[in-house]
């Protein structure tokens, strides 16, 4: 019978880990929810529960899926107020922004699971050391390579239209967002956005 996992993230909040059977190496965010099969040759095998390699095989070098389910939150509910320049954030006010020529159009936006380490992230580590994980706005996948279409919940000092917070805060929105889920294999929750 499987096992219902957690991953263990790295001190940035991701693990690399190998898809099954052709070998790619991917990272997944901590706290990602997989499967376990079983385990072999110092590696333990699963299968993906969330998130965008869901429903994929894979495997990790042993120790790195916590030794059983690990209590997640219910689904967040963030606010995101344009005009002012809050994040609402649980109980905590942020200072947030969008970019005025591109911005975030109102309405509620789904929040995913960190999909993969953005390397646009690299110049806040200092302030974050999850400073690249972002949270993509929106269904389905991010269609990349296209500045201002894919919306994200990231920190940074400027937006080409995502939700950028202050590099200083991203840390505990990070943080509690990474251990909350939707219960639908893809969302930590919902981002509403007023002007």
């Amino acid at each position: 019978m499987n096992k219902v996992r957690h991953i263990i993230g790295g001190s940035d909040g991701w693990l690399r880990i190998k898809l099954e059977p052709g070998g790619e190496i991917v990272s997944v965010p901590e706290y990602l929810q997989v499967a376990v099969d079983g385990s072999s040759a110092g590696r333990d095998h699963f299968m993906v529960l969330e998130g965008v390699q869901k429903g994929k095989p894979a495997s990790v070098t042993a120790g790195n899926l916590t030794p059983g389910p690990v209590p997640l939150r219910k689904a967040a509910r963030l606010v995101f107020e344009k005009s002012k320049g809050v994040l609402l954030c649980g109980e905590r006010k942020l200072h947030a922004i969008t970019a005025p020529h591109n911005e975030i159009p109102d309405g509620s936006h789904p929040i995913q699971i960190p999909d993969f380490p953005h390397q646009g992230g690299r110049g806040y580590m200092t302030d974050s050391k999850y400073a690249k994980s972002w949270f993509f706005l929106g269904n389905g996948d991010a269609v990349g390579g296209l500045l201002g279409r894919d919306r994200y919940l990231h920190t940074g000092m400027i937006s080409a239209g995502c939700v950028t917070v202050d590099p200083p805060d991203w840390t505990a929105v990070y943080e509690y967002l990474i251990r909350c889920r939707s219960n639908d294999g893809r969302t930590v929750g919902t981002l509403i956005v007023r002007k």
